[in-house]
């Protein structure tokens, strides 16, 4: 077992959190259930990947995990052992050089005529965007071959591997998952969004999910979607004042919306104090005020 996957076991229950929240949202429609919600958010974090990039980058299609070119790239390009290069880029084909520790260690293409050979041209997606297309099975099929170690040994499949397909930006568009029924809108939705006009303004997917979260799964919601740890979304709390979770879920968006706009200019090891109580999720009715702007 690798490195990685024995640090995936180790932190099971945080990864669990993470898979509900995320679930819980509605947003991701290949996942039927908290259970493949897992699987996604394992698989992710065996190959280095935060919770809500494995949910949106990874899809379960067939029973499989299947990474698409987009998380492909990016792993690549944060992996310091690997690097690749366009050589050509173009609707006829697309040639990929490889690099491993600065050393070139060899080249993958692929061409229009393949995509034709393989019946691929006559997909809707091939004929809008081939240059794209041509791009990610290069991409894929280098990566195969010159950069295994990015998957870490995880079996992860990529979309041509078990006979599926992805839209320029890696949306499936030629597989088999069941679909959800979209969410209603929440109360935050028809409640906080009203433009005068009788139509509704979109609520950002981060908003809703902790409009939709529990008192109790507050805390480890936030850090998943702000890609830090607990104790760092309870400092921020304990140095603004704050000692306990927010008893709504209107000022819990707020609380959170504040963090996040705070979080991203401060610096790492920011303005948090030591030694303050822990913050707890305590009755409604032993809160005195809930946070405020």
């Amino acid at each position: 077992m690798t490195t990685n996957a024995l640090a995936v076991y180790e932190q099971m229950g945080s990864l669990k959190l993470a898979a509900e929240a995320l679930h819980a949202s509605g947003y991701f429609s290949d996942v039927k259930g908290v259970a493949q919600a897992m699987v996604k958010v394992m698989a992710g974090a065996e190959i280095g990947l935060p919770p809500f990039a494995s949910m949106t980058g990874i899809h379960i299609v067939q029973g499989k995990p299947v990474i698409g070119a987009n998380l492909i790239a990016t792993l690549v390009k944060n992996d310091a052992r690997y690097d690749y290069r366009i050589v050509k880029g173009d609707a006829t084909a697309c040639v990929l050089d490889w690099y491993e520790n600065g050393a070139r260690v060899g080249q993958s293409e692929f061409t229009m005529a393949e995509a034709q050979a393989a019946g691929l041209t006559n997909k809707p997606v091939w004929k809008q965007y081939p240059s794209d297309m041509l791009f990610a099975r290069a991409l894929t099929r280098g990566a195969r071959r010159f950069a295994p170690g990015i998957f870490g040994g995880s079996p992860i499949y990529t979309p041509e591997e078990i006979g599926t397909d992805v839209g320029h930006d890696d949306a499936i568009i030629d597989g088999v998952f069941t679909a959800q029924p979209q969410s209603q809108p929440t109360p935050a939705q028809s409640t906080q969004n009203g433009n005068g006009n009788g139509h509704m303004a979109p609520v950002p997917k981060d908003e809703a999910m902790i409009h939709d979260v529990e008192a109790r799964e507050f805390i480890p919601a936030v850090a998943v979607l702000l890609q830090t740890d607990e104790e760092t979304v309870k400092a921020w709390f304990r140095a603004n004042g704050v000692t306990s979770v927010p008893k709504t879920s209107a000022d819990r968006v707020r609380a959170y919306k504040n963090i996040r706009d705070a979080l991203k200019d401060a610096p790492a090891d920011g303005f948090f104090d030591e030694g303050q109580p822990e913050l707890v999720v305590v009755p409604a009715e032993a809160v005195n005020g809930a946070y405020n702007d």
